[in-house]
């Protein structure tokens, strides 16, 4: 049985690896102190496949003594089965008992995270040298993903009994009901009482729609709301950064947005003290724009982790997923499903929620009352599943302009939500300020609605 041939240059404690093992040969009870001990954690290979056939043993409730062992590690065949018996007997008489097997396993686990973090410097070198095309702060964001991962898996989660998770939820349930709220508010009443209260950090909420039906616009608003207390971030790859800030001057201002787009007289004192209240709103705000086009999900992420480390970050806005780039796989589905996945990630370990935008396919035109549904999310039906949340933004009035009982009127459709319940919301929207409210009154009825139920379709 010979160490590899760089014993002597990574860490590593062949002792505690051999110590670990006797221990367990000699009591197969000590398996309940070694922690997070894994097979991966031995330097030696040899060690590797008797740990894991320890533990195969023991989780079938068989007895791991030196002949159970070397029988199996027999069986499977392999370059160090040869001389493994002495071996085996070697290592569970050298160990006098199984009372100290947590220290030496720790000290196994303390050598692998040292031999890890010795692999990512090797990789940090190996990428700053041959960087493949990659920013430098996309390099120090691949390396520093690297080192999280070292720490995540250094990191125990144990089991907790139901009363410890009650005693913790119901400290929750405490803060909410004391106005302690974790959640952060849409602004739109009836939407925070869909989703509990408003959004949470690890959500990723999809707001999605047909071109021009208003995803963008109640985006900005939800955000501008957010703002007023909370850090968003927004990145913008169809729009301008002058073009938001038009339209959220706009929208608090409570101004055309064609008047500010066009020429304001100077002793036009209405339109200008609109300009003035939507600049006196707009300035404590912390809404932030990053117009980079076509962004990658690797240098969004490292945006936004710098950002928050900077400004603090509770809220991400991403208009529009189809737009990013560099996913993983040839196909577009596989790509959209990596940024779907990744926005996700990146909710759950910055604690933010991302709201991020997508298009839709063209079936819903093929429908009468033309309602999406969840399988018209374009290019991908990941998106569905990585989402907390899917909502739907259509407005029947651009399918029947000259029906006056739709005219501002919007459906809210909340089509997926993990946590509550699926609703069907009208809201008032408000084109040239690009604001959403409450709509008061009965939901209006469009012509297709009358269509589909003189077809039988209908309620």
């Amino acid at each position: 049985m010979n160490a590899p041939a760089d014993a002597f240059t990574l860490p590593h404690s062949i002792e505690a690896e051999q110590a670990v093992l006797g221990g367990l040969l000699l009591d197969n009870g000590a398996i309940d102190r070694i922690g997070q001990l894994q097979s991966r954690h031995f330097y030696r290979e040899d060690h590797r496949a008797i740990f894991a056939q320890i533990m195969q043993c023991i989780s079938k409730g068989q007895p791991a003594d030196v002949i159970s062992i070397w029988d199996g590690l027999q069986n499977r065949g392999g370059a160090f089965v040869e001389g493994l018996l002495p071996y085996l007997n070697l290592i569970a008489q050298s160990t006098p008992s199984a009372a100290n097997v947590a220290r030496y396993a720790d000290i196994v686990v303390e050598k692998a995270l040292l031999r890890g973090l010795l692999h990512v410097t090797g990789k940090a070198a190996e990428l700053a040298q041959n960087p493949r095309g990659q920013t430098a702060d996309q390099v120090l964001d691949q390396v520093q993903s690297m080192v999280s991962k070292l720490a995540e898996r250094r990191a125990r989660t144990e089991p907790k009994m139901i009363s410890e998770l009650l005693t913790e939820f119901i400290n929750e349930t405490d803060r909410r009901s004391q106005g302690l709220e974790a959640a952060i508010p849409t602004g739109i009443h009836s939407l925070d009482q869909m989703f509990n209260g408003g959004l949470r950090g690890g959500q990723l909420v999809i707001v999605a729609g047909r071109p021009s039906q208003g995803k963008t616009a109640l985006s900005v608003d939800i955000g501008l709301n957010m703002a007023t207390t909370y850090s968003v971030l927004m990145f913008s790859m169809e729009m301008s950064g002058q073009e938001l800030v038009g339209r959220a001057l706009a929208n608090r201002g409570q101004i055309h947005l064609s008047r500010l787009l066009n020429h304001i007289d100077a002793g036009d004192t209405l339109a200008w003290d609109s300009v003035t209240r939507g600049c006196s709103a707009l300035e404590p705000m912390r809404f932030s724009i990053d117009e980079t086009p076509a962004i990658a999900l690797i240098e969004l992420r490292m945006k936004a982790k710098a950002w928050k480390r900077k400004h603090g970050l509770d809220v991400i806005i991403v208009d529009y997923i189809g737009l990013m780039t560099g996913g993983d796989g040839e196909k577009r589905h596989e790509q959209i499903g990596s940024y779907s996945r990744g926005l996700k990630a990146l909710a759950k370990e910055l604690d933010v929620a991302i709201i991020a935008l997508a298009q839709l396919n063209r079936k819903p035109e093929d429908r009468g009352d033309r309602k999406p549904i969840l399988s018209d999310l374009r290019d991908s039906g990941e998106i569905e599943q990585d989402a907390d949340i899917v909502v739907f933004v259509h407005r029947p009035e651009m399918h029947e302009p000259n029906n006056p009982q739709l005219h501002g009127y919007a459906d809210v459709l909340i089509r997926k939500q993990r946590n509550g319940p699926l609703a069907d919301l009208g809201l008032r929207f408000d084109g040239p300020t690009c604001s959403f409210s409450e709509w008061i009154g009965p939901k209006p009825t469009s012509q297709a609605t009358h269509i589909e139920r003189r077809k039988g379709f209908g309620g």
